[in-house]
């Protein structure tokens, strides 16, 4: 393998794209058992990684946003195969690619994406009668983005030209017109996501609303319990910016001892905030400028209130 990529890099692409038993593969195989052809991802990695590094500080993440994306890719073709509702698509895709796949075989070529696009797309190149995937230079997309961008991309295959006048709500993550619009009809299928195709904690819950919020007053403490960690983040930072020192305390702390707590699920991942005074006293927390912050500044709703429990959620993704 090419000495060009850092080590860590290549040591991934042995592990998790070329090795046999790697998710991209049990994905190309599963859609030659829809398609009765194969598909075969290509990449030459040290183009790839030069164009897109400076979005990877850290090259453990890069072979794995490009695993992700692939397969995700695999994912939403086959929903589409096997979608009754697009069959005359299925039969203007098999009856392009079958000459192709007996004469040379099909491949998937994934390429750095051109200016500054910020989501992965798919093309039908007629003139090479190759699939091509463009990787962007830009931050890991949620799955709804990259699913909702994946299908309209299919939509389009063989009609480039064709401008979708939902594109505005996709890139949000919430279609609403167009190709997308939504339907009160059930969906005739959708395929569980790979787990290989799934980003790492602290990307996933990050992209992925909505966001859930719970409040509870434990007295004489309150817990903030969030899917979202920057959420607790810019909570935690404001109150202890702005916290009011005890005049009563020797070390000069403020009323409000204010932690971030790290998950059990995972780690390096917060979803916990606890809020509690740092002198001993039993009387509750005042939470009113708490529910202030998490509806008027982060802008969750609140869904449900069960004594001193109440749950919030977001379904816009903060950045």
């Amino acid at each position: 393998m090419s000495k060009e990529l850092p080590l860590k890099i290549r040591v991934d692409i042995r592990d998790q794209w070329d090795s046999p038993n790697s998710s991209v593969n049990a994905s190309v195989s599963s859609l030659k058992k829809i398609l009765g052809h194969t598909i075969t991802p290509r990449v030459v990695w040290p183009l790839l990684w030069e164009a897109v590094k400076e979005q990877f500080p850290d090259n453990t993440t890069f072979v794995p946003l490009v695993l992700r994306y692939t397969i995700a890719w695999y994912e939403r073709l086959m929903g589409r195969l096997e979608n009754p509702a697009h069959e005359k698509w299925t039969e203007q895709f098999l009856n392009s690619i079958t000459e192709v796949s007996k004469a040379k075989g099909l491949s998937l070529h994934i390429e750095p994406a051109h200016g500054a696009a910020t989501l992965p797309t798919t093309k039908w190149n007629e003139k090479l009668a190759t699939l091509e995937l463009y990787i962007p230079k830009a931050d890991p997309v949620s799955q709804l983005q990259l699913d909702s961008n994946y299908d309209r991309c299919f939509e389009n295959l063989f009609n480039p030209d064709v401008k979708d006048e939902g594109w505005a709500d996709l890139v949000s993550g919430t279609p609403t017109t167009g190709a997308f619009a939504s339907s009160n009809e059930r969906p005739y299928m959708t395929r569980l996501p790979v787990l290989d195709a799934l980003a790492r904690p602290p990307d996933l819950f990050k992209s992925t609303a909505p966001y859930t919020l719970i409040v509870e007053e434990r007295s004489p403490r309150i817990v903030v319990q969030c899917s979202h960690e920057p959420s607790l983040e810019l909570i935690a930072a404001y109150l202890n910016k702005f916290g009011k020192t005890n005049p009563d305390d020797y070390e000069r702390r403020n009323i409000l001892k204010v932690e971030l707590v790290e998950s059990e699920y995972c780690y390096g991942v917060f979803d916990t905030l606890t809020i509690e005074r740092n002198l001993t006293r039993r009387e509750p927390i005042n939470p009113v400028m708490l529910f202030a912050f998490i509806e008027g500044v982060l802008g969750y709703r609140l869904i449900n209130t069960n004594g001193c429990c109440k749950t919030y959620t977001l379904t816009t993704l903060l950045k």
